[in-house]
């Protein structure tokens, strides 16, 4: 299937192919959202984008899209060990308990990670082993609405996943994160930042925060007096922007600030609910990940190793992948390239 990451300024998409435990990039395309006026014309614009994305990666109609923002939450829960039906209702319970919608206008999904086996459940013998898992939560309007996007674009939504955990399934693919080490990742898109933390001992962790790229660009624009452009233009290291390498860098600090305490509040969050160290290494990727001038300015304010995350250095790609302009922009395709390592058998629902 294809991975679809629907943004607010382009749909991203990645076709994987799975053999064994392994993944090979074998597609990858990008299209613009560009001049949208009305939200008609943004959903014009984006499945016109989706479509361009799939009809390059060979019209292949079976898509997984992600799930992002205020409409979407995702929860660890821990319960005794039930029979399936059981858990799923406790499960479903859980959600209403600590979503920030009513669940009557959603829907649940959920993913076992430690537990009883399916067959210890569906007759309840282990009654002393709880079991463990992560649940996500959406309201049903929001998916609706991608769905719809996807039938425009003459595709065909399969199933959907969240941006945050489509990040730590890419992170899993890459095996870069070495035993014991607690990570945690940054996808900065135009209007979210997409943040995950996993260790080894300790249940994913996923939130969206509504502190990223667009915000970031336009205080920069506002605090340099240069139009969005130009800001762009020096965040690549183009030295015909007309702002100043010292100007750039004295005004990024102050538009990385309310980004940085956000990931600074979650930091001492997770800490304060868990033993151990802290987090040891952050990895950024999304579309501010390539301007090497924003990695520098958060590994200041966070006072962490901050580094950009690429994972097309880590995951095997096919011939066309590597001679595509595309390739050099692998920040951008985290999300998407999660999304399509999922199958349908990965989640419950």
């Amino acid at each position: 299937m294809i991975g679809l990451d629907i943004g607010t300024t382009a749909v991203k998409a990645a076709w994987v192919h799975r053999k064994g435990d392994r993944f090979i990039v074998a597609g990858l395309a990008r299209a613009g959202i560009d001049g949208a006026s009305s939200s008609d014309d943004v959903a014009e614009k984006t499945s016109a984008a989706i479509h361009r994305c799939v009809y390059v990666l060979g019209r292949r109609k079976d898509v997984v899209c992600g799930l992002s923002g205020p409409d979407v939450a995702v929860r660890t829960f821990e319960l005794p060990a039930l029979p399936e039906k059981q858990l799923a209702s406790a499960v479903e319970l859980e959600a209403a308990q600590v979503c920030p919608f009513d669940l009557h206008e959603g829907a649940v999904a959920y993913q076992v990670l430690r537990g009883p086996s399916a067959k210890a459940r569906r007759h309840a013998h282990q009654k002393a082993e709880r079991t463990t898992g992560i649940l996500a939560a959406a309201k049903k309007g929001v998916i609706e609405r991608l769905r719809e996007l996807c039938t425009r674009g003459e595709t065909h939504c399969v199933t959907m996943d969240v941006d945050g955990l489509a990040l730590l399934n890419c992170l899993e693919a890459c095996a870069i994160r070495k035993p014991k080490e607690t990570a945690l990742v940054l996808n900065v898109g135009s209007a979210y930042t997409n943040l995950a933390i996993v260790s080894d001992d300790e249940l994913p962790f996923v939130l969206d925060i509504a502190c990223a790229g667009a915000g970031i660009v336009d205080h920069l624009a506002r605090s340099t007096k240069a139009g969005r452009e130009a800001v762009v233009a020096a965040l690549e290291g183009s030295e015909e922007s007309g702002i100043a390498p010292e100007t750039l860098r004295s005004s990024l600090r102050e538009a990385c600030a309310p980004l940085a305490e956000r990931v600074l509040q979650t930091m001492r969050y997770q800490g304060a609910r868990k033993s151990g160290p802290g987090v040891d290494r952050v990895l950024v990727c999304g579309g501010l990940a390539q301007a090497q001038p924003v990695i520098e300015t958060l590994g200041d304010l966070l006072d962490h190793q901050v580094e950009q995350w690429d994972p097309l250095t880590s995951l095997p790609c096919a011939r066309a992948v590597c001679k595509s302009g595309l390739a050099e922009r692998g920040p951008l395709f985290a999300v998407a390239l999660g999304l399509a390592m999922r199958s349908v058998r990965d989640v419950q629902d």
